[in-house]
């Protein structure tokens, strides 16, 4: 007799926890028109490991589903989704990173690749001094230019590298294949710079309450276009350095100095935003993994970091306060650049990808609807 062909593996932990709560939503579908979660959830007969994460990387975390169910607690069924899958999130920023040959938790492997940055910011930083040639604002009075830029070029490409690496195995893991079309990455583009999934459906987030806010959508806003203003910074006082010949320090009505202070001044009130959004997002049950939810608070808390110190660097830059404010905010920059893929940084490249999926899933009808 023949034995019948060995199905797969049940799922375990935060997946079969997602999964039975997914299930209930799939036969319920009052939230469908939500987010994109739940008609991505409708076109799956079957949900395995690969699936769940992409669903969950899907999920912008606006928790209206939440505050709509008729499932939720105190009923049996006990539907938490937001929590079910933020708790799978926290697993992929744990599962998907490289760790080292040598046993280390996640804190103590973040601990040394940073310490290590700063180490290797401080040798050359010493090694090759300042110029006594540059102006007296100029971060060349403190380290040398090739100095500085080995000092954040090596974490910046160890972190890309790390994130590219971890990017790869996400990809593949969920399903995806080969190389997204044109129209696909443009719709993800464009869902992601405007965050429309955090409109949940059509009010805004139920976050931190129970009514529906446009509050936590601007926050990020401010942070996602702050931090692409900084990058532009970094790229226009490059172009004006090595293309233009022209070294710092630049003007204040110059373009590396005028997207700089937008882009801080933007992460500034998205951050401290965000943090006291999340001050007051105490409720219960709690709708969202709380080991995921402290990476969230670190995240917002060092992106503070890196763009109160940069605005101060401008701020101060004719004084005697210049040099160790610059000092702090290199160490800064070069300690997130080598722990940025051990941070809930790299949520943001898993939900890009989350998004492109989604696209083409959907086709040409449009993200979340069936093609």
């Amino acid at each position: 007799m023949t034995e019948p062909a060995a199905g797969p593996a049940p799922l375990a932990g935060v997946f079969a926890a997602a999964e039975r709560q997914l299930v209930i939503c799939n036969a319920c579908r009052y939230c469908e028109g939500y987010c994109a979660v739940f008609p991505a959830l409708e076109r799956r007969l079957e949900l395995a490991a690969g699936d769940i994460t992409h669903l969950a990387d899907l999920c912008h975390d606006c928790r209206d589903c939440y505050t709509a169910c008729m499932y939720a607690p105190p009923h049996e069924f006990a539907i938490n989704l937001p929590a079910a899958l933020s708790a799978v999130r926290g697993h992929t920023c744990d599962e998907y990173p490289p760790r080292p040959p040598w046993p280390a938790s996640r804190r103590a492997t973040m601990a040394v690749t940073g310490l290590a940055a700063i180490a290797v910011l401080a040798v050359l930083g010493g090694a090759a001094g300042g110029s006594g040639q540059a102006a007296a604002a100029s971060p060349y009075r403190v380290i040398a230019y090739p100095a500085l830029l080995v000092a954040a070029g090596l974490p910046a490409a160890w972190g890309a590298a790390v994130m590219a690496w971890s990017a790869a195995r996400y990809w593949r893991d969920t399903g995806g294949r080969g190389l997204a079309s044109p129209r696909v990455l443009l719709a993800a583009l464009s869902q992601a710079a405007t965050l429309r999934n955090l409109r949940g459906g059509g009010a805004g987030c139920a976050y931190p309450g129970d009514e529906p806010s446009a509050a936590r959508r601007r926050l990020h806003g401010l942070v996602a276009w702050g931090f692409a203003a900084c990058v532009a910074s970094t790229v226009a006082a490059a172009i004006s350095q090595d293309i233009a010949g022209d070294p710092p320090p630049y003007p204040v009505l110059s373009a590396p100095v005028l997207l700089g202070v937008a882009g801080g001044a933007g992460m500034v009130a998205g951050c401290a935003g965000l943090l006291a959004l999340r001050r007051v997002a105490h409720t219960e049950p709690a709708r969202e993994d709380p080991a995921l939810a402290r990476r969230g608070r670190a995240l917002l808390a060092g992106l503070l970091t890196l763009a109160v110190t940069g605005l101060l660097t401008l701020v101060l830059r004719d004084t005697a306060a210049f040099a160790p404010v610059l000092a702090v905010h290199l160490a800064a920059v070069v300690a997130c650049f080598a722990i940025a893929p051990y941070t809930k940084f790299t949520h943001a490249v898993f939900r890009f990808l989350a998004l492109v999926r989604d696209n083409a899933e959907a086709g040409p009808a449009g993200p979340g609807r069936a093609p």
